[in-house]
């Protein structure tokens, strides 16, 4: 399905802050985990197969259940944030989708629908009752589509009856801190989503060797700053306790030199710091792969298979597959040449060995096609 995506409004986040990355840009899925295997490789491996390309393209976090047997998996191609959007995320606590209110991952919730809204997108959760994790979770911005027809898509994607119950929200999200715990919650419907370091950690959607650096960086500061405050008490009981003078510059010369010893930590730290800076200068280009992707799938046959999906520019795809029905694959080329988002589809090759068709075709999408399509997650 194809998607809008607008302008937002950034706001500088304050040091130790929480940045709300615009929801729209995500493409969410819940997929299904082995308990006992480690969760972050799982979601990598799954990303692999959700996505035409490879999670280092990706800006992306997770949340899993308690029992670690699912997780709702959220995912933006990096090329969709700007410069100025990714500089408010440094010295940030994390960076989470405006949608992360939903995910408690407490008790199960009723079968039904939750609407958010904002003054510029509207969010849909459809809960199919058997899972703490929202079954589907729709962001667009106002205008991309009609509230009721996003709540009939959400409920039907979710597999829930015509009639089900909706519930409509306040937008308004309150940040607070209870110990080492971030706790977000709606200011109205006793809706809260808590994160401890380790799912926060998974649900921060930026850069992973990043955050690993960062967490680094954090443990020297502390070091440093425990290091400077023994020093301190070591130089007022100098003044307090002249006699044991001599023994407290011995020790104090000890304490200095286990500070040099971190020195090699700061360089590391030091190189984190330039990638982040380098990471915050993305190309500005926009590209649109799963929406592109989302347009030819309305008319993919289930006989054709995708090989590989490559981008060639911000409005051209590379496919390369195969088919069994050659007649399917006939059928397909002519109907994505109809499409009204297609200016042209290109056959670069097509043989047919052994009853399969392997092809290859050069689609090219209309400039601004996106924009009269409406949004899609």
């Amino acid at each position: 399905m194809s998607q809008v995506t607008l302008p937002v409004t950034i706001a500088p986040a304050r040091a130790g802050g929480v940045v709300f990355a615009p929801g729209e840009k995500f493409f969410v899925r819940r997929v299904t985990l082995v308990p006992d295997g480690d969760p972050a490789a799982q979601v990598a491996l799954a990303l692999e197969g959700l996505s035409p390309f490879p999670a280092a393209q990706l800006y992306y976090g997770f949340r899993t259940n308690a029992a670690r047997d699912e997780a709702l998996v959220f995912a933006a191609y990096r090329k969709n944030f700007t410069p100025e959007e990714i500089a408010t995320w440094v010295g940030a606590a994390a960076v989470l989708p405006d949608f992360a209110i939903w995910l408690g991952a407490g008790t199960a919730t009723a079968a039904g629908l939750s609407v958010r809204e904002d003054g510029e997108r509207v969010e849909v959760i459809a809960w199919d009752g058997s899972s703490v994790l929202p079954a589907v979770v729709l962001v667009r911005p106002k205008g991309a589509g009609e509230r009721d027809a996003l709540i009939a898509e959400a409920g039907g994607k979710a597999g829930l009856a015509a009639d089900a119950p909706v519930k409509t929200f306040r937008p308004a999200i309150e940040i607070t801190r209870e110990k080492r715990d971030l706790i977000l919650r709606l200011s109205a419907g006793g809706i809260e989503a808590h994160f401890d370091e380790t799912t926060l950690g998974r649900a921060d959607i930026r850069d992973k060797a990043v955050l690993s650096e960062r967490r680094l960086m954090e443990k020297r500061d502390t070091l440093l700053w425990r290091g400077f405050a023994v020093i301190l008490g070591g130089l007022a009981a100098c003044v307090l306790l002249e006699l044991g003078e001599l023994a407290t510059r011995l020790w104090l010369g000890a304490q200095q030199s286990e500070i040099n010893g971190q020195a090699p930590i700061v360089k590391k730290i030091e190189e984190a710091q330039s990638m982040s800076k380098r990471l915050e200068e993305i190309s500005t280009q926009r590209l649109l792969p799963f929406e592109m992707l989302a347009e030819l799938q309305q008319k993919r046959p289930v006989s054709l298979e995708y090989g590989s999906i490559t981008t060639k520019g911000p409005w051209q795809l590379d496919v390369r597959g195969q088919g069994a029905n050659a007649a399917d694959l006939t059928n397909f080329e002519s109907d994505v040449r109809h499409l009204e988002a297609i200016e042209k589809v290109e056959v670069l090759e097509k043989n047919t060995r052994e009853g399969v068709t392997v092809f290859r075709y050069e689609i090219t999408f209309k400039p601004g096609w996106h924009k009269a399509a409406g949004g899609g997650s």
